[in-house]
């Protein structure tokens, strides 16, 4: 049976959960809003949520990380707990794409009108500072429709088409955006991870852990 540690350090929110056999049996998270906790706060919560579920981290099958984009330090936290859990007892990992993560977090709060209307697509976004964003595209279903890219907001983008938006990234973009649909979402959860990590268990796409880094998508202090 699978047996899964999920971890999100990507933006302010810092969460953490375990899922077995395909189900979310314990969460923990930490929000906030001044500033960044996620050193202190992330390795409690790995060990109370595996205490909650009942398991050793030797009883884990898998763990799951977001890979970015986000935060430069939130993602090194993330992605540094993860390699220091597994190497021990050479479990393997999974990085999950931050934006993807936020899709399936606007899926999970518009559930009810997108099973009656997948027309529009779903649009992430995550603050880039300035008048960038990071940003992806997919489909009301969740499936993927574009890359995770980086992109400046600019006048363009009042013809962009009507979409569902989530992530910080999308406050400073509707004025820019008129059809934009705010879905409320700002942050992904850690058991937003579930669904992409499945995915990459049942395709054997594991990480090789002294490889993997975050995929920042634009270097420190870049200017697009």
């Amino acid at each position: 049976m699978l047996r899964l540690l999920l971890i999100e350090t990507s933006a302010r929110l810092c969460s953490v959960a375990v899922a077995e056999g395909g189900s979310i049996i314990a969460e923990r998270e930490d929000l906030s809003l001044q500033g960044y906790r996620h050193a202190e706060a992330l390795h409690p919560m790995i060990l109370e949520v595996l205490a909650s579920a009942g398991l050793k981290v030797r009883d884990l099958t898998g763990i799951a990380a977001g890979q970015g984009p986000g935060s430069y330090t939130g993602l090194r936290i993330g992605l540094s707990a993860a390699k220091g859990l597994a190497l021990p007892w050479g479990i393997p990992c999974y990085g999950v794409s931050s934006l993807e993560m936020l899709a399936e977090a606007v899926k999970e709060e518009l559930k009810e009108a997108l099973k009656d209307d997948q027309a529009l697509s779903i649009w992430t976004a995550m603050d880039a500072r300035r008048m960038e964003v990071y940003e992806a595209f997919f489909e009301g279903s969740g499936k993927r429709i574009s890359q995770d890219r980086p992109q400046i907001i600019d006048a363009s983008w009042a013809d962009r088409p009507a979409a569902w938006a989530g992530g910080d990234g999308v406050e400073k973009s509707l004025e820019h955006w008129p059809s934009l649909r705010d879905s409320g979402v700002r942050f992904a959860r850690a058991r937003h991870a579930l669904t992409a990590a499945s995915r990459s268990i049942q395709a054997g796409d594991s990480q090789d852990l002294a490889a993997w880094e975050p995929q920042y998508l634009k270097a420190f202090g870049q200017v697009l």
